[in-house]
């Protein structure tokens, strides 16, 4: 008696703390350690789920069971490169998947403590965080940084709800042997390293973020922003104006040595997994406001200079800080504040060069005005618009920009689109914005550009018409998106359950249960992207004309007959990249004869995504639409000029749009 009372003291203790206690087993099998952005943090989670349910437990039948926890700020990234312990840990929120062995009545009445033999685990941070981990070498020569569970958190539910996990059940308390099985020492120790990095953008985009923060400030035109630190490996932090959280520019290398340990650096390769919009989220006070509808960015997707470029103009602080700004239209004449993120974000780098560092305005930054990086109120950044309004401060990672725009009235910020990012900023006090006028999202039934709250059930890719999410992403017009990334270890390819089949996965779950962003290519092709962004040299690594930069070709999907380029021989960065595929513009039209005669009258010339210089000649025998009816081009002499093989009738500036099927090599070095 006294020994079975001692045991439930114990299994209540464990409990208490979050964790529930094991029994001894083997060695479990690590198949998945991730490090990366948050906006993949329920897609990898529930990919890893099913591969565990479908492919070791016959579906929960076979006497083991699947379980999972899910922490906020759970789990810790731990870069021990420096002997001097100047690099601080990355906290983040933490998922683990694992299988054990049945040990209640049934598997949603189990605890998974007993007979562990598979895991798969992963912190969310932000995407350049987990490049950084994920290429470290430390020293040794163990590749990648190491995962730290942190103890004593309760299992959150933090994807919700239950059903839309493959064993559908809850969240269980994270057993002590998985817990020790990944490492929960603070200092690293015996932790596990990371093997796979999930990114929202390309490791040399990362890179190159990463060395402009740190790089000697540049106030002529923000080629480098000053953010230098200690040592030339480690910058100065960059702090939050709304806590004590920092981010930090550390160096990191795609090849050859680590810059810190002098460790040869990892061989990998990158796997594609789809494609999420950016959106500007604005606090409206309790009503929608008109006036602060539309962002107007004067970048033309041609990569020509355009502009007058209003929201560019808008975040670099040079303007009033308010809805009467001609970014909005110059309508209205509340005083708003604008979230910043800093500039190791992935989401700051995509948002800076596909809207305010661009083509014709190519010397801009979010970063001007930080003329002294090393003291307030340029760091942390909370400083008032030089026209007047509000003020532009600086939030560190994607929970604190979210919150900033949730608690504050009249505060306009921008993320990564996820239904769980939507949750926490829906209702009638938060309302998106169209840039341009092209809806990011264009959910049908939307009120008031209201964001989606789907808490409580599942988001699935039938909640747009057609089941075609994100269509204004997938047709090329929204402007600020980015391809989902993740880096592989190399020598991991032989786990038929590790990153590279999870990243298959995740991609084939996406639609059916909450679609946050669109697949790269399902393993059926029964959904996939149509478009790509145009790859250029970036950090050192060249995409010279007929490179294979932009990758290979995926075939066509089924959903909408579209295909993209991706993975492979994909390299460069592309956050800057046009959007190749599908192209726009007015035309003027006349019957000629039996034909149509067909001038271009703006947007994209003839041709433009089928080469660099534009190839019109691409365009014989395929389909032109034009102001809403399909004709198909017999000839097509210049960029400016076409005919259709039947009379068009006499039109003058209407809008046309013609779809060129990604292959490789594609279009290189067009920037937005």
């Amino acid at each position: 008696m006294r020994k079975r009372q001692l045991l439930w003291a114990a299994m209540v203790a464990a409990v208490c703390a979050g964790v529930t206690p094991t029994s001894a087993a083997s060695t479990p099998n690590l198949h998945f350690v991730g490090a990366g952005t948050p906006t993949q943090y329920t897609a990898s989670a529930l990919a890893a789920d099913q591969l565990a349910y479908t492919n070791l437990t016959a579906g929960n039948t076979n006497g083991t069971c699947t379980f999972h926890y899910t922490g906020a700020q759970a789990g810790n990234i731990i870069d021990n490169r420096d002997p001097l312990n100047r690099i601080l840990p990355e906290n983040g929120n933490l998922w683990v998947v694992w299988v054990a062995t049945q040990d209640g009545a049934d598997c949603p009445s189990s605890v998974g403590g007993a007979n562990v033999s598979d895991i798969w685990v992963d912190v969310g941070v932000d995407s350049v965080v987990g490049v950084r981990a994920f290429l470290a070498t430390e020293p040794g020569g163990v590749a990648g940084a190491q995962v730290q569970v942190v103890t004593g958190i309760a299992a959150g539910n933090l994807i919700a709800p239950a059903s839309v996990w493959a064993d559908g059940n809850s969240d269980v308390a994270l057993p002590a042997t998985v817990a020790s099985a990944i490492g929960t020492d603070p200092a690293g120790g015996s932790d596990a390293h990371v093997n796979v990095s999930l990114t929202d953008i390309r490791p040399e985009d990362a890179l190159f973020a990463t060395n402009r923060a740190a790089a000697v400030l540049n106030p002529a035109n923000y080629a480098g922003l000053g953010y230098q630190g200690p040592t030339a490996n480690i910058g100065f932090p960059i702090k939050s104006a709304l806590s004590s959280a920092t981010a930090r520019p550390i160096k990191f290398k795609l090849s050859g040595s680590d810059p810190i340990t002098g460790m040869a650096v990892r061989s990998f390769f990158t796997a594609p997994v789809g494609a999420a919009p950016v959106v500007f989220v604005y606090n409206n006070g309790g009503s929608y406001d008109s006036s602060a509808a539309n962002l107007v960015t004067g970048v033309n997707g041609i990569g020509t200079p355009a502009g007058p470029y209003a929201a560019a103009n808008l975040f670099d602080g040079t303007t009033v800080c308010s809805t009467a700004n001609a970014a909005f239209g110059g309508t209205g004449s509340q005083s708003i504040n604008l979230i910043l993120r800093d500039p190791v974000s992935a989401v700051m780098n995509v948002t800076e060069f596909s809207l305010f560092r661009t083509v014709g305005n190519a010397a801009d930054s979010q970063e001007s005005g930080v003329v002294d990086p090393t003291r307030s109120p340029y760091n942390p950044l909370n400083k008032p618009c030089t026209g007047g309004g509000g003020s532009r401060l600086r939030a560190i990672g994607n929970d604190e920009a979210i919150n900033a725009v949730k608690n504050s009235a009249h505060t306009l910020g921008y993320t990564f689109f996820s239904f769980k990012n939507a949750s926490n900023l829906s209702g009638t006090s938060f309302q998106y914005l169209t840039v341009d006028g092209v809806d990011p999202l264009a959910l049908t039934g939307t009120t008031n550009q209201q964001l989606p709250n789907c808490t409580g059930t599942d988001c699935p890719a039938t909640l747009w018409a057609g089941h075609l999410s994100y269509p204004n992403l997938r047709n090329g017009k929204y402007k600020v998106w980015s391809m989902y990334r993740w880096l592989i270890d190399s020598s991991t390819t032989g786990d038929s359950l590790g990153p590279q089949a999870l990243a298959q996965a995740a991609q084939d779950l996406v639609d059916n249960t909450i679609a946050d962003f669109v697949p790269f290519a399902t393993s059926t092709n029964s959904d996939g992207l149509a478009v790509y962004r145009s790859h250029s040299t970036q950090a050192g690594v060249a995409c010279m004309p007929g490179s294979t930069c932009n990758g290979n070709a995926t075939l066509p999907n089924t959903l909408d007959g579209g295909n993209t380029l991706g993975g492979g021989s994909e390299a460069g960065g592309d956050i800057a990249g046009l959007t190749i595929g599908w192209d726009y513009g007015t035309v003027s039209t006349t019957n000629f004869g039996l034909l149509g005669r067909v001038t271009r009258t703006g947007g994209r010339p003839f041709g433009f995504s089928a080469g660099s210089p534009a190839n019109p000649a691409a365009l014989v025998g395929k389909t032109i639409s034009i102001n809403g009816t399909n004709y198909e081009v017999v000839a097509a002499p210049s960029g400016n000029l076409l005919f259709t093989l039947t009379n068009t009738g006499a039109q003058t500036a209407v809008p046309y749009s013609a779809y060129i099927s990604p292959s490789a090599p594609g279009v290189l070095g067009k920037k937005q």
